[in-house]
């Protein structure tokens, strides 16, 4: 799923993660503070991971200086320029985005020497990114997809043990065990079974890397109700994709790995290949701005009536075309 980026939508996400977050991190201090007592108020202050004693402080800390250049090239790509471009459609400024949290936390990592970004891959996401934008039916109340060309290009190089911060900081195959907006974390192998999905990845969700878990696994599995379990078998019966593993998914109650169907083939269950979307059970790609349209996934942003508005489901059809807010 992509990541938010517009105004209220996204800073209410990104409050209720910090919010849960930080009452764990505020518990776990107030549970500590009367053992630890004169020892953790004399503790030393780390540059990794925060100020020493009970005090509460983001994982990557604010930074002195310019972001690194390609950290803020590739940080406006996925933050900024899809803000501008928005308002150019729509009309007024540029909403709230995360370009500048996204460069410093990036930043921070690189000077580390915790990940590394190649400018070819850089230069490959931004022209994407800027193609994607082109026109202005793709605009939605949520933010345009990340194009592929921009998933897995920010990569690890802390091996196994390592502090870590992200699990985008550790190499592909391990994960940042305990890792969260105000905590490090430990580069560790997949676990069996334990519990999983508790945490939110800081790097992860600035830089927009949404299928992260494909090199960073929690489970040698899957995760299923915040616990590692076991993949379930082709064939075998399954609730949802997750558990069928990777590059399986779970079609009529089975765990199957047939291809995902390209437009124009019958969907498999509602499923369709990238860039395809199911529409009366056969895949179809997105119809183009100004075409009939009776529901939005029909289109490439929204399905509007003339006048601008949303199509009411059963009402008359609209077209496709772009939508500034939420209906």
């Amino acid at each position: 799923m992509p990541v938010s980026t517009d105004g209220d939508r996204l800073r209410r996400l990104c409050a209720a993660a910090l919010v849960l977050q930080l009452g764990d991190a505020c518990a776990r201090a107030q549970r500590s503070s009367s053992d630890a007592g004169a020892t953790a108020a004399s503790s030393p202050a780390s540059a990794d991971n925060g100020p020493a004693g009970d005090a509460i402080a983001p994982v990557y800390p604010k930074a002195d200086g310019a972001p690194e250049p390609l950290a803020a090239r590739l940080c406006d790509a996925l933050h900024a320029l899809p803000a501008r471009r928005k308002a150019a459609c729509c009309g007024g400024r540029a909403g709230f985005h995360a370009a500048a949290e996204c460069a410093r936390a990036l930043s921070s990592a690189a000077r580390a020497k915790a990940v590394t970004l190649a400018p070819d891959d850089v230069g490959r996401c931004v022209e994407a990114m800027e193609r994607s934008l082109e026109g202005c039916d793709w605009v939605a109340p949520l933010a345009a997809p990340v194009p592929p060309a921009c998933e897995g290009i920010v990569r690890g190089a802390l091996g196994e043990g390592a502090r870590c911060r992200s699990s985008l900081e550790c190499v592909d195959g391990l994960r940042c065990d305990g890792a969260g907006p105000t905590d490090a974390g430990i580069c560790r192998a997949p676990r069996a079974a334990g519990p999983c999905g508790h945490s939110v990845d800081a790097l992860a969700a600035v830089t927009r890397q949404a299928r992260h878990a494909d090199a960073h696994p929690e489970c040698r599995g899957h995760c299923a109700g915040r616990a590692c379990a076991d993949d379930v078998p082709l064939g075998g019966r399954c609730e949802a994709h997750a558990a069928c593993g990777r590059d399986r998914r779970c079609v009529d109650g089975r765990c199957s790995d047939a291809p995902l169907p390209p437009a124009g083939a019958a969907c498999l269950g509602r499923l369709c290949a990238p860039g395809a979307r199911c529409v009366g059970g056969r895949c179809a790609a997105p119809k183009a701005e100004g075409e009939a349209c009776a529901r939005d996934g029909e289109c490439r942003a929204a399905c509007v009536r003339l006048d601008g508005r949303a199509v009411a489901a059963g009402g008359a059809p609209g077209v496709c075309g772009k939508r500034c807010a939420a209906p």
